[in-house]
C-alpha cells in the first residue's frame, strides 16, 4: 500500500451496543498536515493507538514528559489519562488507529498485553500491517452491526500484534543491555559488588534492571553473580589454593560466610569438594 494513496481522513466510526466509551470499534488512516492538526490536553474515555507510518512530533504526557514520536512508533491514547500528541507541521504526517471500548483495554491490560507504562513504543514495522490496517478499516464500513463483534475480534488482533513487534524490538534492545551487564557482573570477582553499578552502567533503574535481567536469563542478578563466584572459587580450590585465601580474593570477611555460600551453592563444603575432586583423578 503506498502513503501517497491515502486521503486526508479516511475512517470509519462504529459501536456495539449504546455506551460510546464501552462498545467505540473504530479505525482508520489519517494525514496531517498543518500544526492545527495537533491535539492538546486531550482525554477519552476508552482505549486508541496509532501507527506512525510517515512524519514525526512530540507526545506530552500527564506529568508533562515530553516524548519525541517518529515512523514507526505505536502511540497509546490511555482511558481517562490526559495527554497531548504535537503534530511536526511538515505535511508529512501519516497514522493508522484502532479504538476498541474500555472493557476491551481492560483486559488486554490485564493479560499484560497492553503496556501502560510506556505510551510511545517502538515497533518492527512491516509492510503487510498496512495491508491488514486498511482491510479491516474496509470491513468495518460495509459490515452489518451484527458482524461488528467479529470485527472487533480483528481488531484485538492487530493490537496485539502490534504490541507483540514492541516486545520484539524490546527483546532485542534489552538483550544488548542485559549481555553487557553480564559482562560487568562477570568482571568481578567481589561479593559486595553493587548491582545498582550494573543497572546505572546499562541506563536502567535497578528495579527494571533485576526484572529485565531475570526474564532473560532465568535468574536474579544476585544470583547470576553468586554462580560465577562459585566457579571461581572451584577453579582456585582446584588449583591447590588454600580455602582462606579464596574467601579473602572473592571479598567474603571470614572463612565461615565463604564456606557457608560455597556449600549452599554446590552441596558440599570447599574442603569435601576438593578432596572429591582430587579423588576422581587418583
Amino acid at each position: 500500500m503506498n502513503c501517497d494513496d491515502i486521503k486526508e481522513n479516511d475512517v470509519i466510526y462504529r459501536c456495539i451496543g449504546d455506551d460510546f466509551d464501552q462498545g467505540i470499534l473504530s479505525c482508520g488512516f489519517m494525514r496531517k498536515r498543518t500544526a492545527d492538526r495537533s491535539q492538546y490536553d486531550f482525554k477519552i474515555g476508552y482505549y486508541s493507538c496509532f501507527l506512525i507510518l510517515q512524519g514525526s512530533g512530540r507526545f506530552i504526557s500527564q506529568d508533562g514528559t515530553v516524548i519525541p514520536m517518529q515512523a514507526g512508533d505505536l502511540v497509546q491514547r490511555l482511558p481517562e489519562r490526559l495527554h497531548s500528541t504535537e503534530i511536526e507541521p511538515n505535511g508529512e504526517w501519516i497514522e493508522f488507529y484502532i479504538s476498541v471500548g474500555y472493557p476491551v483495554y481492560h483486559y488486554l491490560h490485564k493479560l499484560g498485553i497492553i503496556n501502560s507504562d510506556n505510551e510511545v513504543q517502538a515497533t518492527r514495522l512491516t509492510g503487510d500491517f498496512a495491508i491488514d490496517f486498511a482491510a479491516l478499516l474496509n470491513s468495518l464500513k460495509d459490515a452489518a452491526d451484527e458482524r461488528l463483534p467479529y470485527l472487533l475480534l480483528r481488531a484485538q488482533e492487530l493490537i496485539i500484534r502490534l504490541h507483540g513487534s514492541v516486545h520484539s524490538m524490546q527483546r532485542e534492545h534489552y538483550d544488548h543491555k542485559i549481555s553487557k551487564a553480564c559482562q560487568l557482573i562477570g568482571a568481578s570477582n567481589d561479593i559486595h559488588y553493587d548491582m545498582e553499578e550494573a543497572a546505572a552502567a546499562i541506563n536502567m533503574g535497578y528495579e527494571n534492571f533485576r526484572k529485565v535481567f531475570k526474564a532473560v536469563n532465568g535468574i536474579s542478578p544476585q544470583r547470576y553473580h553468586i554462580n560465577h563466584l562459585m566457579k571461581q572459587a572451584k577453579m582456585m580450590l582446584l588449583s591447590g589454593l588454600p580455602i582462606k585465601h579464596v574467601a579473602v580474593s572473592l571479598g567474603y570477611g571470614d572463612i565461615y560466610a565463604f564456606t557457608k555460600q560455597f556449600t549452599k551453592s554446590e552441596g558440599v563444603p570447599p574442603g569435601r569438594f576438593t578432596r572429591n575432586r582430587l579423588n576422581q583423578f587418583d
